[in-house]
């Protein structure tokens, strides 16, 4: 499209905007592919921020592996030296990914859980795939004995809608094989394992277990665990299942809605809040201002590990409780797994400086050599401190600097979005700098930590609302038209406009 009939389409409101930055002789439909060096590039003052970016983004491309294996192309997500990944912490290293172009790897990754759904596992997938394209031995014996964790299938469905919103790809929200593991997810397994809210607060331990069942014998006691924790025998659910739960059901319902069910959307809602109402009505102790984590048959709560998984999938609204898992994280002690993903929540719900003390702090963690932790640095380090995110369902990106250097010059460079890349600097609190090299014409939601008065793109005001996030923290947001192959620069001003 030429630069003349960019301006006849466009809105009256724009021709100013855009007549200093964008448009050109022709805009490419979509972007060729950057050599891996060029992709997600990040760069700041803040150095030892930098640093530990360059230290997350060759860590994880190590872990990264071409097509030429039987599975096909596939990052481990697992075990170091196991060789495979599994649904559980692909789940929570694909954004990272994404982010350092490996887009083929997640998909790839994803078809391979959501195709081993089946009626023989009761409806499970396998836990692990190696790279041999089979179960993982150390996992899976036969469609009797094997280890699985509930929480998975939900997992899966949250992160691969987040991938629709990172990339566009409708198969992820209409394939076949991805739509046949989320109706079975929401039906049939959530059924044979007892999951339903009706059933689930008075579930058995043990559910689905094997002929000539042995509590000696994990594939017969794992078959099916009811949480993430698996270090407490003889649990109904976990508070994090619970979690899956809402969130899977959830997305189910963004799902359906997108392919035009609006009743399939509204059923799958309100039983999201349903699960909502049990943790927050069910297991939450007053008396001790926490959630309890753990429910043995009875009911009987239990307190373990456990809580940070209400935040990870987003059930509570209330301040008072998501401060209390807060404080409950910052109080305890967790494996490098909880911990590769505390920047991101941190930085979700406003306490900057905490999101970047473990951002900084993840490299030099025992056990950082642990796949999940580079991916889940880059994801806090994009989506959290440069509070960068994308969403194709609505064709917008978001972008907030909440480094807290407010000199800070920062750039994320090449960040893999829909069919392109953009890229985001930030210069201290003030002034905002995006490039959107896709072929997407979008709405840019610039958000600038503080109380401004309006936000200036080259040299147009606009009009802003003022929020606040869980913390407290006052921030000034504002909508910009941002169309492909353009660069736009914010400025974010106290003074009123003349």
């Amino acid at each position: 499209m030429n630069t003349k009939t960019f301006f006849i389409l466009s809105v009256t409101s724009l021709v100013m905007l855009l007549s200093t930055s964008c448009g050109g002789e022709s805009v490419p439909k979509t972007s060729p592919e950057l050599p891996v060096d060029e992709i997600a590039v990040f760069t700041s003052t803040d150095r030892l921020l930098q640093k530990s970016f360059e230290w997350a983004k060759k860590t994880a491309l190590s872990y990264s592996h071409d097509g030429s294996d039987p599975v096909g192309f596939w990052y481990e997500a697992a075990l170091p030296n196991r060789e495979a990944f599994c649904m559980r912490d692909l789940s929570h290293q694909s954004v990272g990914a994404q982010i350092i172009g490996l887009s083929r790897h997640n998909k790839n990754m994803f078809s391979c859980f959501v195709e081993n759904i089946s009626e023989g596992k009761d409806w499970c997938s396998y836990w692990e795939i190696n790279r041999y394209n089979n179960p993982v031995p150390a996992d899976y014996l036969n469609d009797d004995e094997f280890w699985y964790n509930l929480n998975a299938n939900f997992d899966v469905m949250q992160a691969c809608l987040k991938m629709y919103r990172w990339t566009g790809d409708r198969e992820y929200v209409s394939g076949e094989k991805f739509l046949n593991f989320y109706d079975r997810s929401v039906t049939e397994y959530a059924d044979i394992w007892h999951l339903s809210p009706d059933r689930i607060m008075s579930r058995k331990a043990y559910v689905n277990s094997p002929d000539r069942f042995d509590r000696s014998n994990n594939f017969h006691t794992c078959r099916g665990l009811p949480s993430y924790v698996e270090n407490i025998p003889g649990v109904a659910v976990g508070v994090d299942l619970l979690a899956s739960l809402y969130a899977g059901y959830g997305s189910y319902s963004e799902i359906t809605s997108l392919n035009g069910d609006a009743a399939a959307s509204e059923s799958a809602s309100a039983k999201a809040l349903r699960y909502r109402d049990i943790i927050e009505n069910e297991w939450w102790d007053d008396e001790n201002s926490r959630y309890n984590t753990m429910m043995l048959p009875g009911p009987d709560f239990k307190r373990g590990e456990g809580a940070p998984y209400i935040l990870w999938f987003g059930v509570t609204q209330d301040p008072e409780r998501i401060k209390s898992v807060l404080g409950e994280i910052l109080g305890d002690e967790w494996n490098v797994e909880n911990i590769s993903h505390f920047p991101e929540i941190f930085y979700r719900y406003g306490y900057n400086k905490e999101g970047y003390d473990y951002l900084v702090s993840l490299p030099t963690m025992s056990r950082s050599e642990y796949p999940e932790v580079s991916y889940g640095f880059i994801e806090g380090c994009v989506c959290g401190a440069m509070g960068f995110q994308p969403d194709y369902i609505d064709k917008s990106v978001s972008t907030m600097s909440r480094i807290l250097d407010p000199d800070a010059d920062s750039q994320i460079k090449n960040v893999r979005v829909f069919d392109g890349y953009m890229t985001v600097r930030h210069v201290g609190n003030r002034y905002t700098e995006i490039n959107n090299n896709t072929s997407e014409d979008l709405v840019w939601k610039v958000s600038f930590l503080g109380d401004y008065s309006h936000v200036e793109v080259d040299g147009k005001c606009y009009p802003v609302n003022k929020k606040s996030d869980f913390n407290g923290n006052i921030y000034t947001t504002a909508e910009i038209m941002l169309p492909s192959q353009c660069t736009l620069s914010a400025n974010a001003v106290r003074n009123t406009p003349s």
